[in-house]
């Protein structure tokens, strides 16, 4: 029966192309996000299962305890390391010091690499393994570099990394004499760059790093790996661990071992493991979202196969004449929706695969073992049948003489109640999401157009780096192809934000401040609202003046002009308000105070005269290279950084289009039926004189008053995400007008109406006679 079920299946879906392909797009939308969230967990289950003897290798925590309170840590003192190296049971221990990233120098810029300090060892306990160079040069070569493949490729592109020689800000240089294979699975220890231990205890004579070899308290920045000789060695291995208790200063450590294979999904109680992964209610939450969109694929298959219903329910009916039984009928329903789920997954992993390719977030590293193959096929089968199952019970209900005798009679289910209701919910996500993008495709614009039209293209920002900058900005000035040299953590917009609590006759508020040169105000031209600039000789060694913008102002004088002249409590310290700011020019309308702390300056804003900007750059350069060799310049084209900053649309457009995408499929499948049901209705109409016009209204007006009730939930929550999304920017070129909003809801309700007229467009041209001559 299975296979004569298989048969019939394909030879309908065959027949009916375009309704299957309608119905294998709608399916591959809604299991897109539901295969990648499936590949991610499969990424999550199968994290550091590449690595050899698996059940063999441990990690050891610490659990450090203050006052009676436990706290575990993932990581541990690295003085324990030799004590487990005399273990009987303990083939090898491998030493990792975690040393977080470090700015890389490039003739680009600087490139934030992740360095680890480790062993030989490090690559026979675990799975990496080398492409070239040798592992005893973590040992021979403190000088040596191994970097990952990726790591490789971001620093020198298709170029031959090994043999090149790098330079790390505030480190050292190195010579690339290693390359380590990209994991083929995800792993809670990434590497991007190793260095040998011995070149950790160089930086640690030089000052770079602490020194935590020999100590028992600094232990969060080190871990330490053992591989047993039997995986049954664990619990012999905690007794042992016992025996190491330190007591400490102010707290007391205790040391514990985890299967490596523990470690993700990831532990909440155990600190400092970042890459272990998702947690097990991270993992409950991803289920949860594959069931939802489960329903939601399900829910458009029953819609869209629903608009056939009369069409097979003739089909129906003739099989059981033959003989079929509704078992039979059901299982060739089944059939056919569990195709069309395995049609829509072929169509949905090669995408997925591609966007995982060009989105970077996206990227997860999972293979297709037999695991992944089975539960994506699961997946499939079991949205087929789910999406199925309804239908299938339904048409396989009709009796033989019912469908024959009065077809046109056939009412699947009194009450479509549940399918107005999912409508509107469908279409409410999408006027919400629909209205979030325009208003920030309207910031955007507006963004942009300011920027374009305010920001000059001759202006460059150099990051100071935390170097003092006098001596620096005197010879930069000098150059003839710079105009002006301004200190400061701001131009235009805040770039580097402080924060402080600000008093004003017992009222207290906290206000971001930035640091500004005294000259900024007046090579700017800035035209201040009240008061006057800083005064020419402003001492660096006490703090007397502030100026504030006007919303600042506003915040803290109702009357703010009066403000000017009043002394403010900054944190601990008084000073005066001398004059009030314009707000920002580019959007920013947050209350901000304006400083003069030369210590806290970090950036050279420098204007250039037209058309010097490569020529400026090189010079610039050469000036920061005398001054601090062993640091990179960060110099950038102010208006491009500007244009660079986040484009929203993307992510935002992207969701809304596939979520109208279904929404629309869905409301497809319910007008198509809707015409076919009302059929007769609409051609006793036309006999009694109805125009087409007055035809095609009697249907569609049901639906806009779907689309105009999903508006009413719709239009509130998109206004709520557009505050959020204003929250967030901080701007007053967020708009919540009446016109964003109409244009959002528009847009949806356009679309819907369009996918709606398709279908009753055709109760325009019934044809009476046709219609009426087999009642």
């Amino acid at each position: 029966m299975l296979k004569n079920n298989l048969k019939i299946a394909l030879r309908i879906l065959w027949k009916n192309k375009l309704f299957s392909l309608v119905n294998i797009l709608s399916l591959s939308l809604s299991m897109a996000v539901g295969v990648i969230l499936f590949t991610g967990l499969k990424a999550t289950h199968d994290t550091d299962h590449f690595h050899p003897k698996l059940n063999q290798i441990v990690r050891i925590l610490t659990q450090e305890t203050i006052e009676g309170e436990h706290t575990n840590w993932a990581t541990a003192p690295l003085p324990l390391a030799p004590q487990l190296e005399s273990v009987s049971y303990i083939e090898k221990t491998v030493k990792v010091r975690l040393a977080g990233k470090h700015n890389l120098q490039t003739d680009g810029g600087d490139v934030p690499i992740d360095i680890k300090f480790s062993e030989p060892s490090f690559f026979d306990v675990f799975g990496f393994k080398l492409l070239s160079g040798n592992a005893q040069s973590l040992t021979n070569s403190p000088t040596s570099l191994f970097l990952t493949e990726k790591a490789a490729e971001k620093i020198f592109g298709n170029a031959n990394a090994l043999g090149q020689t790098v330079q790390f800000e505030n480190l050292s240089s190195y010579t690339v004499g290693g390359i380590i294979q990209d994991p083929p699975l995800e792993t809670h220890l990434p590497i991007e760059a190793m260095l040998s231990i011995n070149a950790a205890e160089m930086l640690q004579k030089k000052g770079a790093f602490p020194n935590i070899l020999q100590n028992w308290g600094d232990f969060k920045s080190s871990a330490i790996y053992a591989r047993l000789k039997s995986e049954d060695d664990l619990k012999q291995l905690h007794t042992t661990l016992q025996k190491y208790n330190r007591k400490l200063e102010k707290s007391n450590l205790q040391f514990f071992a985890q299967r490596i294979e523990d470690i993700t999904p990831r532990n909440k109680d155990i600190k400092n493991d970042h890459d272990a992964g998702t947690d097990l209610t991270g993992m409950k939450i991803q289920l949860f979202l594959i069931l939802a969109l489960t329903l939601l694929s399900a829910f458009n298959y029953i819609s869209l196969t629903l608009a056939r219903a009369l069409t097979r329910a003739r089909e129906v009916g003739i099989r059981k004449t033959l003989g079929a039984t509704r078992r039979q009928i059901i299982g060739q329903f089944l059939m056919e929706s569990i195709l069309v789920s395995l049609f829509a997954l072929l169509f949905t992993v090669p995408c997925v695969e591609v966007l995982m390719y060009y989105i970077p977030d996206m990227e997860v590293a999972f293979s297709y073992d037999p695991i992944l193959i089975v539960g994506l096929l699961t997946y499939a089968v079991i949205t087929g049948l789910v999406a199925g199952a309804f239908p299938s019970w339904l048409l396989s209900a009709f009796q033989p003489i019912q469908v024959l005798r009065k077809m046109k009679n056939i009412k699947l289910f009194q009450s479509i109640a549940i399918y107005k209701v999912l409508i509107v919910i469908q279409f409410s996500v999408t006027i919400m999401l629909m209205i979030v993008v325009v208003i920030v495709a309207d910031y955007e614009i507006k963004n942009h157009a300011i920027i374009n039209s305010t920001v000059s293209s001759n202006v460059l920002t150099l990051d100071l780096k935390g170097e003092k900058y006098e001596n620096l900005q005197n010879e930069i000035s000098q150059l003839s192809q710079v105009e002006t040299t301004l200190a400061t953590n701001w131009y235009y917009k805040p770039m580097k934000k402080g924060k402080s609590s600000v008093t004003l006759n017992d009222k207290t508020l906290e206000m971001y401040y930035v640091s500004i040169d005294p000259k900024t105000i007046e090579a700017e031209g800035i035209s201040l609202k009240s008061g006057q600039n800083f005064p020419e000789n402003m001492p660096q060694s006490a703090e007397q003046y502030v100026l504030v913008n006007e919303a600042a102002a506003k915040l803290l004088e109702s009357e703010s002009e009066t403000l000017v002249g009043k002394t403010l409590r900054l944190d601990t310290a008084y000073v005066q308000v001398i004059g009030i700011m314009p707000n920002e020019i580019i959007g920013e309308t947050a209350p901000l105070l304006y400083r003069y702390l030369p210590n806290e300056i970090a950036t050279l804003t420098i204007k250039i005269n037209p058309n010097t900007e490569l020529e400026a750059t090189k010079a610039i350069q050469s000036i920061w290279e005398n001054h601090f060799p062993e640091k990179t310049a960060n110099l950038q084209n102010l208006k491009d950084g500007y244009l660079r900053i986040g484009d929203r649309l993307g992510s935002f457009g992207g969701l809304a289009l596939i979520v109208m995408i279904i929404a629309g499929l869905g409301i497809l499948g319910i007008a198509s039926y809707s015409v076919e049901t009302r059929t007769k209705e609409l051609g006793i109409r036309k006999v009694l004189g109805a125009s087409n016009k007055e035809l095609v209204w009697a249907v569609t007006k049901n639906f806009g008053i779907l689309i105009l009730i999903a508006g009413l939930i719709g239009i509130p929550a998109g206004l709520f995400g557009g505050d959020l999304v204003r929250q967030d920017l901080g701007s007053s070129l967020v708009n919540l007008s009446f016109k964003n909003v109409s244009i959002g809801f528009g847009l949806v309700a356009i679309v819907g109406l369009l996918t709606v007229l398709s279908q009753t467009i055709r109760a325009a041209h019934i044809e009476p006679v046709n219609v009426l001559k087999v009642e």
